[in-house]
């Protein structure tokens, strides 16, 4: 049970007794240490199988670590409870029904169930599933379950704010359906788990004496009610072992605690803690960046990962022009790794949010490279591109009565299903299009309806006449986000799902800009037309070579040989805003470190002098993580006019100015005109305009607190773009 193990390794393993906190380091084995562990106590130990009990966060996890235990243990290893968090409450549960008020055969709703009760109760209520998408409103309550926060204490949380007033209504009714319908969701499961264990102690004390062995892998990424159960679990035998990474924690934005496992000593005296610092995935180099960069959290376990491979080729580190000459690099580098490796498998190319993926579609799609986007959509198959698409659509053709129906109620004006089934059939009667149908006195609607529609055809005929007046494409897109009311819709959402869908957007007119730029006669209906040919050969499902796209939260636990880091610019990566928020740069950083260790040989880091941005260029500074990077281990090739030849930087030229500790001056002069003070109003390119409500702090960690709408934003002045206004 024992060979080919570390001493740490070897110790994790033969340490059986008591509380364990296992402190993993990126690749360094941490699976292999679990099953060995668990191997050894059935072994060595002479513990039946049927009393360890493993739990980890995924699917495939769970199915990678049974699969490692049954070929170490052939005869017994399928007798570990080796599950998910849910699938163990799941089995929990169908056996104590009777103590809970339902029936065993109760129903698990996945999320398209509770989407679908969610909109039936919004729609009961007569609230607009537009202003309260059941997605939303399902994810708010998913969430607070996770908190271990019901009907009633929700409501108590938000008895001010009129939205989170109707949330906690459709949270109560929700409940009270499922219940009638002898139904739980996800939440549920770990939620009345809990309840059940707190409830009923000899409920508890039965399984603490089942499972005298409990271990939780990715300890860091626990919330409350997962924090909890692992309490209720560990029963008075204590000999509880936890996994995970402090270092590794980027998930706090859906409810991971790092104090969990910060805390872990605390919650278990006596616990005993064995490190695993010696990484057997990267380079020495990779590993040397990585290690020196983390060290710069303060809220973390001390520790520091080394590795006994080969020190590697130094990490290649790249400034470019622009958003576009980074890929169009990355792309060439691309070709040049497959002639050599004749596959795609293999490089991976990471950002910080989905937005940035579309100039390395677009590099990848000239030269048909292959390319999945992992875990997420192609730019135009996303929801608010279609939208947006949509719109654009009926500018150009107003008979599209598909593209009509997908944006005729967003954002919400009132306009139900009902409503479009009618002016449908009012068109096909009439044998015109829906479009016209909606102008005719003839169809008869609400008043409010009326109202919506004069509104919506009003505002399109207006966008038409600017674009037949020869404005750009662009700024008529841009026009229409305001005119339509998308970008406020967005940004009333709040959430960080709405500021992705928003940059995507941005990102689309970035897009259209692009394409003005590079013709000579641009019109939306041939910008269009090249959109439509893009997305009808594009069909990534069959491909078995290709290369990888992906944010950088979605590279969590896989790696690639090769790896291309982009957009490192502060306020992209880490995100601008990381920097309002208590511990955000810390997470931000952690995030950072995340993406250098999924390397395996090949490292490349780079980032922009200019982006574009509303339409205007924009100077960027490189990321802060970027300087806290060991100069040892980085090879920075400077990209000047001719970036597709760029020239290798001899080591003794190798720091520049934007990677130095300070910040440029460049930098801190963007807030050096006019006085910030209390009460005065500014104009935020994000946000629109707003009212200081609070100064604090000085020199560059000077801040403000500005109110804009219903929110309050904080900003660091020194480096935040804001207009005063007069």
């Amino acid at each position: 049970m024992l060979a080919n193990l570390n001493s740490p390794q070897q110790e994790a393993v033969t340490t059986t007794e008591g509380p364990l906190l296992l402190l993993a380091g990126a690749g360094s084995g941490k699976t292999r240490v679990i099953t060995h562990r668990i191997a050894y106590l059935i072994v060595e130990k002479s513990i039946f199988p049927y009393r360890i009990c493993a739990l980890t966060f995924t699917n495939k996890a769970a199915a990678e670590m049974k699969s490692r235990v049954i070929d170490l243990l052939p005869n017994s290893g399928h007798l570990v409870m080796i599950k998910t968090f849910h699938s163990l409450c799941l089995y929990i549960l169908r056996r104590h029904t009777d103590k809970l008020g339902f029936d065993s055969a109760f129903t698990v709703y996945d999320s398209s169930l509770s989407e679908s009760l969610l909109k039936e109760i919004i729609k009961d209520l007569t609230l607009d599933t537009k202003a309260f998408k059941p997605s939303k409103i399902n994810a708010i309550i998913q969430g607070a379950k996770d908190r271990m926060v019901g009907p009633k204490e929700f409501s108590e949380e938000n008895n001010q704010d009129p939205f989170y007033k109707s949330i906690s209504k459709i949270y109560e009714i929700y409940e009270n359906r499922k219940r009638s319908r002898n139904a739980l969701d996800f939440g549920d499961l770990i939620l009345k788990t809990v309840k059940l264990f707190e409830d009923f102690p000899e409920v508890r004390d039965g399984y603490n004496q089942l499972w005298t062995y409990v271990m939780i892998d990715e300890y860091q990424d626990t919330n409350r009610s997962q924090y909890l159960l692992t309490l209720l679990l560990s029963g008075k035998s204590k000999n509880i072992c936890v996994v995970g990474d402090d270092d590794q924690s980027i998930y706090s934005w859906r409810g991971a605690d790092i104090r969990n496992i910060l805390d872990f000593e605390k919650d278990f005296p006596g616990t005993k803690i064995i490190k695993l610092e010696e990484n057997y995935r990267s380079t020495g180099s990779i590993i040397r960046a990585a290690g020196d960069l983390i060290l710069n959290n303060l809220e973390r376990k001390n520790k520091k990962i080394f590795t006994n491979n080969p020190i590697g080729e130094p990490i290649t580190l790249r400034e470019y022009p622009s958003e576009s000459d980074e890929a169009f690099s990355i792309r060439t580098q691309i070709e040049e790794f497959y002639k050599s490796q004749k596959s795609y498998n293999g490089i991976a190319v990471f950002y910080r949010t989905n937005a940035q993926s579309r100039f390395f579609e677009e590099e990848l799609r000239k030269k048909n490279i292959p390319y999945k986007i992992y875990g997420g959509f192609r730019f135009f198959d996303r929801l608010e591109i279609k939208d947006m698409i949509a719109y654009l659509t009926l500018l150009i053709n107003p008979n599209d009565s598909g593209s009509l129906s997908r944006i005729i109620n967003f954002p919400a004006r009132g306009i139900g299903e009902t409503t479009i089934e009618k002016i449908r059939s009012f068109s096909l009667s009439k044998n015109i299009s829906m479009y016209d149908a909606l102008s005719t006195r003839d169809l008869e609607l609400r008043k409010s309806v009326r109202s919506a529609l004069d509104s919506f055809l009003e505002s399109m005929q207006y966008l038409k006449s600017r674009l037949l007046n020869g404005d750009r494409p662009s700024l008529v897109a841009r026009e229409m986000l305001e005119t339509m009311g998308i970008e406020a819709h967005y940004k009333n959402e709040n959430d960080l799902e709405s500021i992705d869908r928003l940059e995507n957007i941005q990102q689309l007119i970035e897009s259209i800009q692009e394409y003005e730029e590079q013709t000579e006669s641009p019109t939306l209906d041939d910008y269009l037309n090249n959109v439509c040919l893009l997305t009808s050969e594009e069909n990534s499902a069959d491909l078995t070579d290709f290369v990888t796209l992906m944010t950088v939260h979605n590279s969590k636990g896989l790696e690639f040989p090769i790896v291309f880091l982009s957009g490192m610019e502060d306020g992209t990566f880490p995100h601008f805003m990381s920097i309002e928020e208590p511990g955000g740069i810390e997470e931000e950083r952690r995030l950072c470190y995340v993406a250098i260790t999924r390397a395996k040989q090949k490292l490349f880091i780079s980032y922009c002098k200019y982006t574009r941005k509303y339409g205007e260029i924009q100077s960027r500074e490189p990321s802060r993580f970027l300087s806290e990077l060991p100069e040892q281990v980085l090879e920075w090739k400077r990209t000047g006019e001719n970036f597709r030849s760029p020239a290798v930087s001899p080591r003794a030229d190798r720091s520049f100015p934007q990677l130095s500790k300070e910040k440029s001056s460049a930098s801190k002069e963007i807030n050096t005109k006019g006085e910030f003070q209390k009460g005065k109003k500014v104009r935020h390119k994000e946000y629109g305009i707003g009212t200081i409500l609070d100064i604090s702090g000085s020199g560059d960690n000077r801040k403000a607190k500005i109110q804009f709408g219903f929110t309050h934003k904080n900003f660091l002045l020194a480096y935040t773009p804001l207009e005063i206004i007069n």
